[in-house]
C-alpha cells in the first residue's frame, strides 16, 4: 500500500533534522574543539556567475504560508507587507578572539570555499589565505540598511517555526560555539541562506568583528543574486553596508575589499567598485582572484582594456586557474585585448634541455617533451588551459641493471645485494638498494630508496622487504638470478612503507596477478 505524506509533515521533518544536525554539531564542538573554533574566519561570495534569475536557485525563498496582518508600518520595499520580523536573540556576550582564516579551496566564480573557492569573492584560493581579522573595541560602524529586518526576510524563507528554534538555540549554546561558529558549520554545507543568518546575528552586536561583517554581507550577497526576483533589494544594500562596516573596522584587508568591490558592482557603483577591487590588488599583487574581480568591475564600468589587463595580470600568475576560466567567458568584451596581451606574455618554457637527464633514453625524452612545450605555447597564445611543466625523468628499475650511456646511471649487482643509482638532468640522484639471501627457490630480502635533490636535501622512501620463490624448475642460472633478487617467473610477498603484505605473481618483474 502506498502512502503520501504532506508537504508540511515533509517540511517539519526537514526543519527538526536541521535543528538537531546543528545541536549534535554544537555539542561536538563545545565539548571537543572548544578552543579553536572561538576563531573567525573570512568568507567568500560562493556561488557568483551561476545564478538563475527569476527566482527559480536553490536559495530562493520556500513558499510563504497563508499571509497574516503585517506589523503596523513595516512594509516591503518592492510593494505589500514584508515578514513580521523574527526576533533575535540575546545571548550572553562571549568573547570570540580572531585567528588565521584558512584558505578555501577552488577559486572560480561558483563555489564553495572550503573546499572550493570562488571566482568573485573575498577569501583567497589555496595559494593565499586572509589575514585574520582583528576584534572591534568599539561599537560597529553604523550601516545604511538594516541587519535585522534582512534577517528577518531571510527567516520568512525557512520552514515555520524554525527561526525562532534556532534562536533559542543560541540563548543555551555552550562555551566556545557562537552564531559564528554555526556559520561556519552550515557555509560549507552550502546552507548560505542559514549561515547568513546566523553571520547576521553575530554581524549586529555592538562590537562586531570585521569577520562576522564581512561574513554576512558575503552571504546575504550571494543568496540576494542567486534569486534576485524573489529577494528585496534592500538585502542586497544590507550586504554592501556591511561589507563597509567591515572595511571600517579593519581597514585594508584585501579579502573584504575585494568582497566589497563585488557588492558595489552589484548596486551599479561602478567607480567604487573599480576603486575597491583596484586597492585590492595593490594589497595582495599576487593573488590571481583578486585580478578577476577587478576584471570584472571594470568591465562593468565600460574600461574593456583596463578589464583585458587584469585578466592578462591573472594569466600570468595562474594561467588554468578556475578563477579566470570561469570570468573569460563572462567578460566578451575584454576578449580582443586580452588575446593581444597573450601573444606576447606567453612564454611556456619547460627547459626540456636543462632538466632531461644525459642519456640516450633521456634524449628521446627530451623530443617528446620538446613537441608537448610547443603545444602548450600554442594553448597559451590562444587563451586555452595548458601544462606549465613536464616531467622528464628516468625511472629506477624494478628488473634488471642500469647501463650507462643507454641510462643516465648505473647499477652493481652481486649475490645478496644490489644498489642502483640514476642521475637527473636537474642534479638530483635517486638510489635504490636491496639486501638478502636465497636457499634453493626461496630468497628474502630487505630494500629502500634514497633521493638527494641540490634545493632539497637527502629524503629516504619506501622501506620495506619481502619473500621471492623462484617458480622455474632448479638450475645453476636458475639459482643464480634468485640470489641477485631478479627470479624470472616468481610469486611474491612484499610490504613497503609499513603497508599491508601484497602477494604478486611476477615475470621479469611484470606483474601478472596480485592480492
Amino acid at each position: 500500500m502506498a502512502y503520501s505524506v504532506s508537504q508540511g509533515v515533509r517540511d517539519s521533518v526537514r526543519s527538526l533534522s536541521m535543528r538537531l544536525s546543528i545541536l549534535g554539531l554544537c555539542a561536538v564542538i563545545g565539548g571537543v574543539l572548544a578552543d579553536d573554533l572561538k576563531a573567525q574566519t573570512l568568507l567568500s561570495n560562493p556561488d557568483e556567475g551561476k545564478n538563475v534569475a527569476g527566482g527559480t536557485g536553490p536559495l530562493a525563498p520556500r513558499p510563504a504560508p497563508p499571509p497574516t496582518e503585517p506589523a503596523v508600518g513595516t512594509t516591503d520595499p518592492k510593494g505589500g507587507p514584508a515578514p513580521a520580523p523574527v526576533p533575535l536573540p540575546v545571548p550572553a556576550p562571549q568573547p570570540e578572539p580572531p585567528q588565521p582564516a584558512p584558505a578555501p579551496e577552488t577559486p572560480q566564480e561558483a563555489g564553495t570555499t572550503p573546499p572550493e573557492e570562488t571566482a568573485d569573492t573575498g577569501t583567497e584560493t589555496p595559494e593565499a589565505g586572509a589575514l585574520a581579522p582583528e576584534e572591534s573595541s568599539g561599537p560597529a560602524p553604523a550601516v545604511g540598511a538594516d541587519i535585522p529586518a534582512t534577517l528577518a526576510v531571510l527567516a520568512a524563507g525557512f520552514p515555520e517555526g524554525e527561526a525562532e528554534s534556532f534562536t533559542q538555540m543560541l540563548i543555551g549554546l555552550p562555551d566556545g560555539v557562537s552564531a559564528d561558529t554555526i556559520g561556519h558549520l552550515l557555509y560549507p554545507r552550502r546552507q548560505f541562506d542559514r549561515a547568513a543568518w546566523f553571520f547576521g546575528v553575530a554581524a549586529q552586536r555592538p562590537g562586531a568583528s570585521a569577520a562576522s561583517l564581512n561574513n554576512f554581507g558575503v552571504l546575504a550577497m550571494e543568496v540576494y543574486a542567486d534569486a534576485p526576483d524573489a529577494w528585496p533589494e534592500t538585502m542586497l544594500q544590507a550586504a554592501h553596508d556591511a561589507l563597509v562596516a567591515a572595511n571600517a573596522v579593519q581597514p585594508d584587508e584585501p579579502a573584504i575589499l575585494t568582497n566589497l568591490g563585488n557588492a558595489a558592482r552589484r548596486l551599479g557603483l561602478h567607480d567604487a567598485a573599480a576603486e575597491h577591487g583596484g586597492r585590492a590588488t595593490e594589497l595582495a599583487p599576487e593573488e590571481p582572484l583578486y585580478w578577476t574581480n577587478l576584471a570584472r568591475s571594470l568591465a562593468a564600468a565600460g574600461d574593456a582594456d583596463g578589464a583585458a589587463a587584469a585578466l592578462a595580470r591573472a594569466h600570468l600568475l595562474e594561467p588554468n586557474g578556475l578563477a579566470l576560466l570561469e570570468t573569460l567567458p563572462a567578460l566578451p568584451g575584454a576578449a580582443p585585448g586580452y588575446s593581444r596581451a597573450l601573444q606576447t606574455q606567453c612564454d611556456v618554457n619547460f627547459r626540456c634541455q636543462e632538466i632531461c637527464p644525459r642519456s640516450i633514453i633521456g634524449g628521446l625524452m627530451s623530443v617528446t617533451y620538446e613537441i608537448e612545450n610547443s603545444s602548450a605555447q600554442i594553448a597559451c597564445t590562444e587563451g586555452r588551459p595548458y601544462p606549465t611543466s613536464y616531467r622528464c625523468e628516468e625511472d629506477l628499475p624494478e628488473y634488471g641493471i642500469l647501463i650507462p650511456g643507454l641510462n643516465s646511471g648505473f647499477s652493481v649487482a652481486v649475490p645478496g645485494f644490489s644498489a642502483h643509482v640514476l642521475v637527473q638532468g636537474d642534479g638530483s640522484v635517486d638510489v635504490r638498494v636491496e639486501a638478502g639471501a636465497s636457499i634453493g627457490p626461496v630468497g628474502g630480502y630487505l630494500r629502500a630508496d634514497g633521493h638527494y635533490d641540490p634545493s632539497g636535501g637527502v629524503s629516504f622512501d619506501n622501506p620495506g622487504g619481502g619473500v621471492r620463490v623462484n617458480l622455474l624448475p632448479n638450475s645453476p642460472a636458475n639459482q643464480l638470478a634468485s640470489d641477485l633478487g631478479h627470479p624470472p617467473v616468481h610469486i611474491e610477498a612484499e610490504t613497503l612503507n609499513g603497508g599491508p603484505v601484497q602477494i604478486n605473481g611476477e615475470a621479469y618483474n611484470a606483474g601478472l596477478l596480485s592480492f
